[in-house]
């Protein structure tokens, strides 16, 4: 009876430390489990955190650049008239085909919504001149320009039929510049500021000047 007794005290601090072991390794396990489980949430709330700013994120959008040509043959066909539009700005050349010599005789930013154009009737019988329609929102210009590139006598490359005709003839407004009626003349249509009256004007291209005429160009 002692003996055994003596056995049962013996095998106490090996049967305290197993369970103390036991007790370390749950715990041990729990914390891994918990520190696992914490990394799992922070993972999932960084992902919808960058999936809530690629969704939101406004769409970049890139400005289409607006590239154009018009071309215009002379009547003959021996030039040809370019514009060249890319975003607002506008460059003109002249091209003479027998040499392949090609010209530029002017450019020129436009502020939107302006916008310039070849008129069907650009060029002159003689093709001394050439000219285009600046479209604006209030009132139209006409360019007038020598093909060659030479300055006008007041220093610039075109002439502005606007401008003169507000000068001039004060009494009527344009509504359109046709075409040639001779190799020099542009046919200006216009209308009476106090009443319906419509009046066609030639523009004299090397003096600058306007004849009212009798007779109405429709």
């Amino acid at each position: 009876m002692l003996r055994l007794m003596e056995i049962r005290e013996q095998s106490l601090p090996f049967t305290a430390i197993s369970q103390c072991n036991k007790m370390r390794n749950k715990v041990i396990f729990f914390i891994l489990l918990l520190i696992v489980i914490t990394l799992f949430f922070v993972v999932q709330q960084n992902k919808k955190k960058s999936q809530s700013l690629f969704t939101s994120a406004a769409p970049i959008i890139i400005p289409e650049k607006i590239e154009t040509s018009n071309i215009m043959d002379s009547p003959e066909g021996s030039m040809t008239l370019t514009l060249d539009r890319k975003e607002n700005l506008y460059s003109l050349f002249v091209e003479t085909k027998s040499d392949e010599k090609k010209i530029q005789i002017f450019k020129k930013v436009e502020d939107s919504p302006n916008e310039i154009e070849i008129p069907y009737n650009t060029w002159s019988p003689d093709n001394i001149y050439v000219f285009l329609k600046e479209k604006n929102l209030t009132v139209d210009d006409y360019l007038v320009f020598q093909s060659s590139g030479a300055l006008f006598s007041n220093g610039l490359s075109y002439v502005s039929i606007q401008d003169l005709f507000k000068i001039n003839v004060p009494n009527y407004t344009i509504e359109d510049v046709t075409g040639w009626a001779a190799p020099n003349l542009l046919i200006v249509n216009t209308k009476a500021n106090e009443s319906d009256q419509k009046v066609s004007f030639w523009f004299d291209v090397p003096s600058q000047s306007f004849i009212q005429l009798g007779t109405y160009f429709k």
